[in-house]
């Protein structure tokens, strides 16, 4: 089986599926799993999740868009 750095990065970015995780919202993480597996960048991704750095990927990585998407959902105001 092959590694999924997206959620490790997900976590890292604080960044959650919404629960319940609806038909379209599930396409759309199927098509970021696609993408991180298909990513040349997996050594950058290791060195910067292995330092536990959040901050960097967004020039790199093609689910930088997506994740942003998903963290800002998951930020609570109040």
């Amino acid at each position: 089986m092959k590694r999924l750095r997206l959620v490790e990065l997900m976590r890292l970015r604080s960044a959650y599926l919404p629960d319940p995780l609806a038909p379209a919202a599930a396409r759309d993480f199927e098509q970021a799993k696609l993408r991180c597996l298909a990513c040349g960048y997996k050594e950058l991704c290791d060195e910067r999740l292995q330092a536990g750095a959040n901050n960097g990927y967004g020039l790199f990585c093609p689910n930088s868009h997506y994740l942003e998407q998903l963290r800002a959902a998951s930020l609570k105001f109040g």
